[in-house]
């Protein structure tokens, strides 16, 4: 936490002061929510205030209630209409984006927290298979990078989860779709979560998924 007078250590004349008394950031941390986690993402110079950021999956903008650029374009399907696979914005129109897509398959669940997570995302019909929900991911990734300038910063929240007996590595498919989109990993953020008891009379097969992942990926310098 910074202190309202905190110290500072200046290494040189070319250098920022410090201030000591603030923690580090740390890769791996139970931050309480997303606007937590995205203000320490601002803390390390990620995004800025006069950075130009989109948020097609604003939701109900939990993101930015500790931390606000000035200019922030928010879109979101149920306000809207606009889906974040099709963004009416132009090429290398913003300087960073920050995509958080439903990253967790419910399948054929019915649960009290499925139709909240529907509403959240405005997904009325949510797809059904991690395959299918992955390439939605995907393409939505692929128009966000579209949208932000080269060498800009493209946030994006993402997770590996069991579905139907086996473990999906949501992660791994998103990251090796924006590598394959040219994109560079610039960080990876874990954000820990709490967990459930182990539901009564069914045998735990897998390690709980107690984490979330932001990747920070750059997009190509070299796009025209």
């Amino acid at each position: 936490m910074i202190t309202e007078h905190p110290q500072q250590l200046t290494l040189d004349d070319t250098t920022e002061p410090v201030d000591i008394d603030t923690p580090p950031v740390l890769a791996a941390h139970a931050w309480p929510t997303n606007a937590h986690l995205i203000a320490d993402v601002a803390h390390l110079g990620y995004l800025t205030d006069t950075d130009r950021v989109i948020d097609p999956t604003y939701g109900r903008g939990i993101w930015w209630q500790r931390w606000r650029p000035a200019d922030l374009t928010a879109h979101d399907i149920r306000a809207d209409g606009i889906d974040f696979r099709d963004l009416p914005h132009p090429s290398g129109r913003f300087d960073a984006a920050a995509y958080d897509p439903p990253y967790v398959c419910v399948g054929g669940r019915r649960t009290t927290t499925v139709p909240d997570l529907h509403d959240r995302y405005g997904l009325t019909d949510a797809p059904n298979t991690p395959a299918e929900l992955q390439q939605l991911i995907a393409d939505g990734l692929t128009e966000v990078v579209r949208v932000v300038k080269p060498g800009g910063v493209v946030l994006v929240k993402c997770q590996d989860y069991v579905s139907s007996g086996r473990l999906w590595a949501g992660t791994h498919h998103t990251l090796t779709h924006a590598l394959a989109l040219g994109c560079a990993l610039a960080d990876r953020l874990e954000h820990l979560g709490g967990t459930r008891p182990q539901p009564a009379g069914r045998r735990q097969v897998h390690a709980r998924r107690n984490l979330s992942t932001l990747l920070v990926i750059r997009t190509p310098k070299d796009r025209p």
